[in-house]
């Protein structure tokens, strides 16, 4: 089983780079973390241990949180203080050596919505086999930087 070290990592979604955006207003206001078009350059992750309850994951420095818009909750990096949400990762071997789906500690899933769209976190609908089966848009590859 392949586990996760702190330290900068860069995570993608098959050839797309999960990251903020390159250009981005000067407030301190959350910052969306989106799925960049591939070629995009990638802003590192740091990913911290926080105990039992997981890891905090940074991104351009900020630590990363949902909010909620709408009905859905979405991913935002946090620059004015708010409180960050420990993140837990699940090597998922069938997917590959450094394949992993990240989740909330409520069991809500980072998933891509597609190309240029923000991280959306939300509950899936799984069928109950062992191993589980996640679908291709809730699986992130997360290398070392």
């Amino acid at each position: 089983m392949s586990s996760l070290t702190a330290g900068p990592h860069f995570i993608r979604n098959s050839v797309n780079p999960i990251s903020r955006a390159h250009i981005e207003d000067k407030s301190l206001n959350p910052k969306g973390v989106f799925t960049l078009p591939k070629g995009s350059e990638e802003k590192t992750w740091h990913i911290e241990p926080a105990g039992v309850h997981g890891s905090i994951f940074r991104n351009g420095g900020a630590p990363t949180g949902t909010k909620k818009e709408g009905n859905k909750e979405f991913l935002f990096a946090f620059l004015n203080g708010e409180e960050p949400s420990a993140w837990k990762t699940e090597h998922v071997p069938s997917a590959g050596k450094n394949s992993y789906v990240i989740r909330d500690l409520h069991g809500k899933f980072w998933v891509t919505t597609g190309i240029e769209e923000q991280i959306e976190v939300k509950t899936l609908i799984l069928n109950p086999v062992d191993p589980p089966k996640y679908p291709r848009d809730a699986i992130f590859e997360i290398v070392k930087a």
